[in-house]
């Protein structure tokens, strides 16, 4: 019993204030490269944000090595660190490998959706997670929001039997890709008309999924894909690759019985 009383005596509480510190810092440097504060390509300098947020060099070096793992801020030769860009070319790409592997398992997502209605119900949930966000016009939350827009992407399509393909599905991060690709060509973060948009087309993929017709669901999520991508097609070589994965869509769909 004394042994373990003094174990707790020597717990060092300056290191768990420490933590709690760098999750804090962390918190607030991602929510300012959400709201387009850092934007994309903005070199992120330890001094600069210590006087910013009002804390000392250390914390904020710990919150920008965990941004670095996140995938947030990218790290540079003679450490330099800045806020992660995208290119439009990577992001079609990605879009067009989602696509694929969500217009292939279209049958599997919908006959496992019909014999287990949680997924539909999870769906349901997050559709009105998203649409709550948005109430509130002056104050969304766009971490948030790409979270739920995420999760919803995911829910059905973790309905494939393939875990793999899932794995790989969940590591092209695709939404948060849309969102910092649309900050780095605008400037800014998503119009709330785009949001909105998103919305729309995210009940017709709850309806398409909720009326078990492959060809719809995967006509619906081919037309929520391709619109996206149309955001993001500034220059000519944008718009070629757009063009392609527009075709290679168009002859899946043609396909279907």
């Amino acid at each position: 019993m004394e042994g373990k009383m003094n174990q707790t005596k020597n717990v060092n509480l300056e290191e768990y204030v420490n933590l709690s510190l760098v999750d804090m810092v962390t918190d607030k440097i991602r929510s300012n490269i959400y709201n387009g504060r850092y934007l994309p390509g903005k070199r992120l300098v330890v001094r600069e944000l210590s006087e910013e947020l009002g804390v000392s060099h250390t914390p904020i070096k710990d919150a920008l090595n965990r941004l670095v793992s996140e995938g947030y801020v990218v790290a540079l030769p003679r450490k330099s660190m800045v806020v992660r860009e995208y290119s439009n070319i990577e992001f079609i790409d990605n879009f067009e490998t989602r696509l694929m592997f969500e217009l292939y398992y279209a049958d599997e997502i919908l006959e496992n959706a019909r014999r287990d209605e949680r997924v539909l119900a999870d769906l349901e949930a997050l559709k009105a997670a998203m649409e709550d966000i948005i109430k509130n016009n002056e104050n969304i939350s766009y971490e948030t929001w790409v979270s739920f827009e995420t999760s919803f992407h995911q829910r059905y399509m973790k309905e494939c039997s393939n875990k793999k393909v899932y794995e790989l599905y969940c590591q092209l991060d695709t939404n948060r890709q849309s969102y910092f690709t649309y900050m780095n060509n605008n400037s800014l973060p998503l119009s709330l008309d785009i949001i909105h948009t998103n919305c729309q087309e995210h009940a017709a993929i709850v309806e398409a999924i909720r009326n078990g017709e492959p060809k719809t669901f995967c006509q619906v999520v081919s037309n929520h894909l391709i619109r996206a991508c149309g955001d993001y097609t500034i220059d000519e070589c944008s718009k070629k690759r757009f063009q392609q994965l527009i075709k290679n869509a168009e002859k899946f769909l043609a396909t279907l019985p």
